[in-house]
């Protein structure tokens, strides 16, 4: 058996290749990017369960031919590019060709290929957007209101994933990744942006005291990578699907003085304070805790939530950050 992981060199989908690769899994990582020593390092002993194959998701010939040449018969498809503001007014054309277009590529592909097993689409809590008033938690069955290009990208791949197994009987399912943080966070091809976590880091890296202009918001649902990867491989590997959208999240609201404390408790010298904003160098939303994600969904399916404490994932973490630093 072979699985497809495109985007495969990137922060979420490098854990999941790992993941596979680590149960015995033939995987072929299909990115726009070559391996680097730093994902080669990262993979370890799984290394030589992978294939990597270069190439760009908006490219369906290239795309096809990788998958019979390997064998495929599973995709999980992570490929996106994840933009901030300027990258979405520089070329959104090509932010949609390839987050939407790419998806399509991946399901024209796909409903061609001889005994697929399964195919995965990575979604985004980003398809919930922003807008959310007067519900205390998100799940699958709540509206979606994405605004941004990602966002809206993201929702429609959902729904085209969902649509293309309907018609042509395949075997989809759609995960909706939490806020993510943790190792091989790093600027990829589609990923030039950081989390509020990473850029708070290199201050610290830069030798520099964080000053923050409020302990509040952004509330997110900070979830440990190497869960948002398990809840993946989870999906992809059960023997049914009871349901085809599935949430991975923590299922809790963490502010950012609770990142913050992680921070100085597992980072040797790391200062911070909360400032006035004119004094800020990290200036935050302040903004009140919203909706909750909540995990209820693959909990009730499959008896699992993401199993790691803020805690034990942030020690983990930073002793990565500490090694390789902030990227």
């Amino acid at each position: 058996m072979t699985t497809l992981v495109t985007g495969g060199n990137g922060w979420v989908p490098s854990h999941v290749v790992r993941r596979l690769a680590a149960r015995g899994e033939s995987v072929v990582s299909f990115d726009l990017s070559e391996p680097d020593a730093l994902l080669l390092d990262f993979l370890g002993p799984h290394a030589d369960q992978v294939s990597f194959e270069q190439g760009d998701i908006v490219d369906r010939a290239r795309l096809e031919e990788i998958c019979r040449r390997h064998q495929v018969d599973a995709i999980i498809h992570a490929a996106v590019i994840t933009p901030r503001v300027d990258r979405e007014q520089r070329e959104p054309e090509r932010i949609i060709d390839v987050n939407l277009m790419g998806t399509v590529n991946v399901l024209e592909v796909a409903r061609r290929l001889p005994g697929l097993r399964r195919l995965i689409y990575v979604s985004s809590g980003a398809v919930w957007g922003d807008q959310a008033t007067g519900v205390d938690v998100l799940d699958e069955a709540s509206p979606a209101n994405a605004l941004s290009l990602y966002g809206i990208t993201k929702l429609a791949s959902e729904r085209l994933t969902l649509r293309y197994g309907a018609l042509f009987e395949l075997d989809v399912a759609a995960v909706r990744p939490a806020n993510v943080y943790g190792p091989m966070e790093r600027v990829t091809p589609g990923y030039h942006g950081a989390t509020e976590l990473r850029e708070m880091l290199r201050l610290w890296a830069a030798g520099e005291e964080v000053r923050v202009n409020s302990d509040a918001g952004p509330w997110l649902d900070w979830t440990y990578v190497e869960d948002i990867a398990e809840g993946i491989e989870l999906v992809w590997s059960a023997p049914v699907l009871p349901r085809r959208v599935y949430s991975v999240t923590s299922g809790r609201l963490y502010s950012i003085g609770d990142v913050l404390r992680q921070f100085a408790r597992h980072l040797p010298g790391f200062r911070w304070r909360v400032v006035d904003p004119s004094e800020a160098n990290y200036v935050v939303s302040g903004d009140a805790p919203g909706p909750v994600p909540s995990n209820r969904r693959i909990c009730e399916d499959f008896g699992w939530t993401p199993p790691t404490p803020l805690d034990e994932g942030m020690a983990a973490y930073l002793a990565w950050i500490r090694e390789n630093g902030p990227q």
